[in-house]
């Protein structure tokens, strides 16, 4: 997800807290609801982007540009601003971000072009700034079907914020839709998670502290490894931390039943210390023949030093 990507530190996640407290839930209520719920229309696969525009246009007045990129579907809805004057999203934009992500994912389910995820992009066109929704398709066909629910539905939703960059004088760039690939989409989705939960108090879903988390699927070397690092001033046992890490992380690997990977790794960077679990030992756990307490008994180790969050989060290292 190009522009809206939020796990890689201060140059997104610091951003975050302007946009998704607000908008998150609220933003997607309407189409988790209503999506794929009318009439069925079988659209050809040479036929998605345009049908996408079409619709859009006759039924919400939304003129969008339409893309497919490998198993991947998305739309862009360019609007004059996207917040109001208290920095806030007005309701009229989540209700045109709604009507979008129906519009998108109604073609998407009706087509006989193989399409794994859809992708809406909300930007503003005079400060370049870009919302971003992304969706798996077989949690919307699940969602649909009443095999999630609604919560765990808008859980398994990305949402990001960044910018754009637009074209000569300002006007409007190519559409340029990123492929999602399922590892970086499980990734990114973990991250968000963890920044969530890491950034609740438990009082009525107050935001507090200062969490920064960034995730990546690494597979040089030959290894294919999930590595998440953390930077919280969560008041919390530090070791009952980097477990809520662990069981988040397990959470959505076991829902998705994703298994092609070799490694986990959580680093704690605040509180010097680094979790590692290979496949076997996460199957093991999920089977219950491994318990919390082993797992932090057994794994969890010492590691390296804040410098190196400086580096990972993009601050400037302090002056010696």
């Amino acid at each position: 997800m190009a522009a809206g990507r939020d796990l890689r530190g201060p140059r997104q996640g610091a951003r975050r807290s302007f946009f998704v407290v607000s908008w998150a839930v609220s933003a997607l209520a309407a189409a988790l609801v209503t999506a794929g719920c009318g009439p069925r229309y079988t659209y050809p696969a040479s036929t998605v982007p345009s049908s996408i525009e079409r619709i859009a246009l006759s039924e919400y007045k939304l003129e969008v540009e339409a893309r497919v990129v490998g198993r991947t579907v998305g739309a862009a809805l360019y609007l004059d601003s996207i917040v109001d004057a208290t920095g806030q999203i007005p309701k009229d934009v989540h209700e045109q971000m709604g009507q979008l992500m129906q519009v998108v994912t109604r073609v998407a389910l009706s087509t006989d072009l193989s399409l794994d995820y859809c992708t809406v992009l909300i930007r503003d066109t005079k400060t370049f700034a870009e919302l971003n929704i992304t969706r798996s398709l077989d949690d919307i066909k699940r969602a649909n079907a009443d095999a999630i629910g609604i919560e765990e539905s808008i859980n398994r939703t990305l949402f990001g914020q960044g910018r754009y960059h637009p074209g000569p004088e300002g006007s409007r760039p190519p559409l340029v839709i990123e492929d999602v690939r399922k590892e970086k989409f499980l990734t990114e989705q973990i991250a968000q998670r963890i920044r969530f939960s890491l950034a609740k108090d438990g009082q009525e879903g107050a935001v507090q502290g200062f969490t920064l988390v960034d995730g990546n699927f690494d597979e040089s070397g030959g290894r294919r490894v999930f590595r998440f690092s953390v930077l919280t001033l969560k008041s919390e046992d530090p070791r009952e931390t980097i477990l809520e890490i662990f069981k988040l992380t397990n959470q959505v690997l076991q829902g998705y039943r994703y298994g092609d990977f070799d490694r986990i790794e959580i680093q704690d960077y605040l509180n010097r210390q680094k979790l590692i679990i290979d496949r076997q030992v996460l199957f093991d756990y999920q089977q219950k023949k491994i318990l919390d307490r082993e797992i932090l008994e057994r794994f969890l180790t010492e590691s390296q030093s804040i410098q190196e969050a400086f580096k990972l989060f993009g601050f400037s290292m302090p002056a010696e």
